[in-house]
């Protein structure tokens, strides 16, 4: 499974390796993205996010998609979540 450019972007932009130091919740990041990036690439990122989620990739591939290939530091099942049930947050987020 290819990664979006723009899930890529958020990843190593966003959720880097110190992203903990930017927000006291990993869902605040995705807030402080919504509210300092254009309405295009906002809205970019969240089709290519529900794409990626319409695709039914097992929660295992899609782990590897934001991990490995996008380049994330924040695991979302560290906290508890499936990577699907935390992207589905972020795409409300980003609305």
């Amino acid at each position: 499974m290819s990664v979006h450019p723009k899930i890529q972007y958020i990843a190593q932009a966003y959720f880097h390796q110190d992203y903990d130091l930017d927000a006291d919740q990993p869902i605040h990041i995705v807030d402080k993205f919504r509210q300092q990036e254009s309405r295009e690439t906002v809205d970019a990122l969240r089709r290519a996010l529900e794409v990626t989620l319409a695709t039914g990739a097992s929660e295992s591939d899609l782990a590897d998609s934001w991990l490995e290939q996008a380049g994330a530091s924040y695991d979302p099942r560290d906290d508890g979540f499936e990577i699907s049930a935390w992207l589905r947050d972020v795409i409300e987020h980003l609305k």
